[in-house]
């Protein structure tokens, strides 16, 4: 009796609702691709070349942090109405959990970009040496340390444990766990095309979320899904 509860709380989703969660997801990474295609590079990892790479071409710089931005927004909406997808008790807690920290890291992870803005402004209002000083100060700031491991941990690391409840739960296969995972490898180990284009390839996962939620407000899933809990 509790599973046809669980199933028919989930089945009321308006239709429209899951339409937009739907679309989200599969918006999503298209807006990240975008995000990583026009990051600027930098000559190394040290503080100075990442913020003379923003300020070399500020408009680029904020065209990036945009994509990014709201390629994470995205995924913070898209992804609670992933739970609409589960018919049964099976996989649901894992999926819970999963869903959870996901929107929470994306949450992070969208806000964190708001410095990009200072950061390819700064080195052309101050001189270098100082914007370094005031990015390093805060970079180390605990509850900043704190802001990015979250945001990372939860915007990153828990898509794959969404996927495994999905996957538990029969949704989605268990391939796409570790797929889930590439665009950031790629991202970090990949020439920044490259990387970039094998990044969206492996968003496949979200894509499919999202075209299973607007698969779900087709008539014929609609009334066979009135016809289950019935």
């Amino acid at each position: 009796m509790s599973d046809n509860v669980t199933t028919t709380s989930t089945n009321t989703t308006p239709a429209p609702l899951r339409r937009l969660a739907g679309a989200a997801l599969v918006l999503a990474p298209f807006l990240m691709f975008g995000g990583m295609l026009t990051s600027p590079p930098q000559a190394d990892d040290s503080s100075a070349a990442y913020l003379s790479s923003l300020a070399d071409d500020y408009g680029l710089s904020v065209l990036s942090a945009n994509l990014l931005h709201y390629a994470w927004v995205l995924i913070a909406l898209g992804v609670p109405a992933t739970l609409t997808l589960l018919r049964g008790r099976r996989g649901r807690t894992l999926t819970a959990v999963g869903v959870a920290l996901t929107t929470f890291g994306a949450i992070q992870m969208s806000g964190m970009l708001l410095s990009d803005w200072f950061t390819g402004a700064m080195p052309g209002a101050v001189p270098l040496a100082d914007a370094v000083k005031v990015f390093d100060t805060v970079a180390a700031d605990p509850s900043m340390v704190l802001w990015r491991l979250t945001g990372v941990v939860g915007g990153v690391v828990m898509l794959p444990l969404l996927l495994a409840g999905l996957a538990r739960a029969g949704v989605v296969g268990w391939w796409t766990v570790p797929v889930i995972l590439v665009p950031f490898i790629a991202a970090a180990m990949l020439p920044a095309v490259v990387g970039a284009v094998v990044a969206l390839a492996c968003y496949a996962p979200l894509m499919l979320l999202g075209a299973r939620l607007v698969r779900r407000t087709s008539p014929d899933v609609v009334q066979a899904e009135a016809l289950a809990t019935a």
